[in-house]
């Protein structure tokens, strides 16, 4: 496709090299918040960041798809290299199109001390690192604020969003059009309400 290999980079190397640090950030900082939830919990972990590996082409072959990806979609909404610059994608359909590359990638890998993994958390460390990160890092929305929480009983806040992401990206199918729906969803709910940053 000529006319797509026309058009400029939509993630930058100043971005892709950004959104590398700040998913390593959230590595730590999710790994952080399972180990206290499993202490406050009574729940044993054995994840511990010493024992976690990243795995860089991984990681890198990710950000590469889902910029042929973004490219991809530029080009078939017939977007010109000058188009980039003026018209917008939205944030929502770029955090999808990150997610789910990310998520198809084995990208974070756990090494155990023990020969039989029961350790509930395992199974989620990844997919709850990309869900912290293109939410907060690119779409600029706390985990633990609306939409993703809503207000239980007694004030007691539910992540009900939070589980229903965690479920699908598990469980389910998926594809980068369900996860930019959710996404722009989610952006447009957040700003309906007083956590907006607007």
């Amino acid at each position: 496709m000529p006319a797509e290999q026309e058009l400029p980079s939509f993630l930058t190397k100043e971005m892709l090299e950004e959104l590398t640090k700040q998913f390593y950030k959230t590595v730590r900082l999710v790994v952080r918040q399972i180990r206290q939830f499993a202490q406050e919990s009574g729940k044993a972990t054995d994840i511990d960041f010493r024992r976690l590996y990243v795995s860089e082409p991984e990681l890198a072959s990710a950000f590469r798809e889902a910029e042929k990806d973004l490219r991809f979609l530029m080009h078939r909404r017939g977007f010109s290299a000058k188009d980039v610059e003026t018209k917008g994608v939205a944030e929502g359909k770029i955090a999808g199109m990150i997610a789910f590359r990310l998520l198809r990638h084995r990208i974070i890998h756990i090494g155990h001390t023990v020969p039989r993994i029961t350790d509930r958390f395992a199974g989620r460390v990844q997919e709850l690192v990309v869900l912290r990160l293109v939410s907060e890092s690119i779409l600029g929305i706390q985990l633990d604020k609306s939409p993703f929480v809503q207000p239980g009983p007694g004030g007691v806040t539910k992540p009900w969003l939070i589980h229903e992401l965690l479920y699908l990206i598990a469980r389910r199918h998926f594809n980068q059009e369900t996860l930019a729906l959710i996404f722009d969803t989610a952006v447009h709910l957040h700003k309906a309400t007083s956590y907006s940053r607007i």
